[in-house]
């Protein structure tokens, strides 16, 4: 079997007679195929061969295609992926904003030599890092900071907020932005209230006072109720894969969150990230944690690396859900999740009544990172 060295010369020859025209459409059909994985095994190497041809490309409409077929493939070659990202914008743009593969530290390389467009790109990724923001509050352009402060999932640290109120904190938009964050540190809070109207300065004051009631424990929770909400929406096999990829990447796929997603009925992502976790398929998750014995289950938790002392809870929400769904199917959801709780909680030695926050805050672990 030929290397992908050894088709470099026999491609090279076949693409040099093609027109643009044709060489677009090409690069369409064998990116799309590569990245539904449509193809044989036997045909990986060819492709990708031909992807490496293509993406040095002349015509950025052939690079373009590219890009736009593999924006979130996560099986890319990393070299390529990088290739596409570091290209004009019109070819990177679509990859860069949404490609599972690049880390924090990627995205800081791209920022560095970034248009203004590119910086607003990344800064509406999913997850970014305080690094990264730090970067665009100090570095980006307007607009970049507009969508680092819209984007809920973006981690923004004390640091990053001080160099927005640095550089815009007489901005009434970005004040309002700013106030319209879950969290904001107190001293970012002190500084905002510096500069801004008489009405704003009473949010803030009662975020001040919310602030100093509230543990470390608490916003754990609370970031973790907010992520749970944005996973509780149709995805695709493929789309759960990807976010699953992105947040376990980011120490985010956590035993806490998978069974927050079970007890808010989202069977579906509970399935995708514990198949994620422990390397077995979606599929056959859903059919382990659906029968009735749990010798299974167990073995799928423990190769899934999770908290041990989290696991009866996740079993008895599953044993709760699977007799709800045989003897009670029409039962009122609320009422429902409400059973589950109390009962997780008289396993734990709790009290009964708990809200699902409470229960949420009682099982995470002692230390908080």
């Amino acid at each position: 079997m030929l290397t992908t060295q050894g088709y470099e010369a026999r491609i090279a020859d076949l693409f040099s007679g093609m027109s643009p025209n044709a060489r677009l459409k090409t690069a369409q059909m064998v990116a799309e195929g590569f990245a539904n994985h449509s193809m044989i095994e036997e045909d990986l190497e060819l492709t990708r061969a031909i992807l490496e041809h293509l993406v040095q490309d002349f015509e950025t409409s052939v690079r373009r295609a590219i890009s736009e077929a593999v924006r979130d493939c996560e099986f890319l070659p990393r070299d390529l992926a990088l290739r596409l990202a570091r290209d004009i914008d019109e070819v990177s743009l679509p990859l860069v904003e949404q490609s599972p593969l690049f880390t924090d530290e990627d995205l800081l390389e791209f920022l560095q030599s970034a248009s203004d467009a590119k910086q607003t790109a990344i800064a509406g990724r999913h997850h970014t890092g305080r690094h990264v923001n730090r970067w665009i509050a100090e570095n980006g352009c307007y607009p970049a900071v507009q969508v680092s402060l819209t984007n809920e999932t973006a981690l923004i640290g004390e640091e990053g907020y001080s160099k927005i109120i640095d550089r815009f904190g007489t901005v009434e938009t970005i004040q309002k932005l700013m106030i319209r964050r879950n969290y904001l540190p107190n001293r970012v809070i002190g500084r905002l209230c510096d500069m801004v109207s008489d009405e704003y300065k009473k949010v803030l004051e009662e975020k001040a006072r919310m602030s100093e009631r509230t543990s470390p424990r608490m916003i754990v929770n609370a970031r973790e109720k907010a992520l749970c909400k944005s996973l509780n929406r149709r995805m695709t096999d493929h789309e759960q894969r990807k976010m699953c990829i992105s947040l376990h990447r980011d120490g985010r796929l956590t035993a806490t969150l998978m069974l927050r997603c079970l007890l808010t009925d989202n069977h579906s992502f509970f399935a995708a990230a514990l198949g994620y976790r422990s390397g077995i398929s979606k599929k056959r998750v859903i059919s382990l944690t659906s029968g009735r014995g749990y010798l299974g289950l167990q073995r799928l938790y423990e190769r899934a690396e999770l908290s041990p002392y989290l696991y009866t809870a996740v079993r008895t929400t599953l044993e709760e859900m699977r007799r709800a769904a045989h003897y009670h199917p029409r039962a009122d959801k609320d009422n429902f999740r409400q059973r589950m709780i109390d009962q997780i909680a008289d396993d734990y030695g709790w009290e009964d009544g708990l809200s699902l926050e409470d229960l949420m805050e009682k099982l995470l672990p002692n230390r908080l990172y």
